[in-house]
């Protein structure tokens, strides 16, 4: 592969591993060769991704596009331009992901790419995410620079936040983990 050109692998046989079909990326732009994410798996055949190391790169001035792969037919379903510092999450045809241009969560339609809604920190200083996505049931929750927040699925309103930021992790029996740089603090949010 030459310097510059990067293919996510889109099938390989699975008992040789043997890359079968590639979908180029044409949005990529990277001289670290690191995606920093995971890709996120929706209905059969669609698949979500971003360069995310590109939101953080450079003070953020280079964004980046999230894109949905559809597998079935080898190629790129849609795209869309932004900052995208973090994997997103995917529920029943939607996609909720952080973006940072312009600062807020949205949610998406899986089927091509447009915003259902979205909501807006409601801080002056939210300028960042810190985290990944978190989905439950009824609420999503993620961390910015400032505060970590839930926000409620039908109302798309913050229903419940704290002044702590970092990495989120949610147990079975519904304990929130906020993982900050020297500490963890743990919430019962059920």
């Amino acid at each position: 592969m030459a310097a510059g050109q990067v293919e996510r692998r889109a099938r390989g046989d699975p008992v040789s591993g043997t890359v079968t079909h590639t979908i180029p990326d044409p949005t990529f732009q990277n001289y670290t060769y690191v995606i920093g994410g995971s890709p996120v798996i929706g209905a059969p055949g669609s698949i979500f991704m971003a360069n995310y190391v590109n939101s953080l790169l450079n003070g953020g001035d280079i964004g980046n596009t999230l894109l949905n792969f559809h597998i079935g037919s080898n190629s790129i379903a849609w795209q869309v331009p932004g900052d995208y510092p973090s994997t997103p999450a995917y529920d029943q045809g939607r996609l909720y992901v952080a973006n940072k241009n312009p600062v807020r969560l949205e949610v998406r339609a899986e089927s091509d790419g447009r915003l259902i809604w979205s909501w807006i920190p409601p801080q002056a200083g939210d300028i960042a995410f810190i985290s990944e996505v978190l989905l439950t049931k009824n609420l999503v929750f993620v961390s910015t620079n400032l505060a970590t927040y839930a926000v409620d699925l039908t109302k798309r309103l913050t229903v419940w936040s704290v002044p702590l930021v970092g990495k989120l992790s949610l147990s079975k029996n519904g304990v929130l983990y906020i993982q900050a740089a020297d500490e963890i603090s743990a919430f019962n949010v059920y």
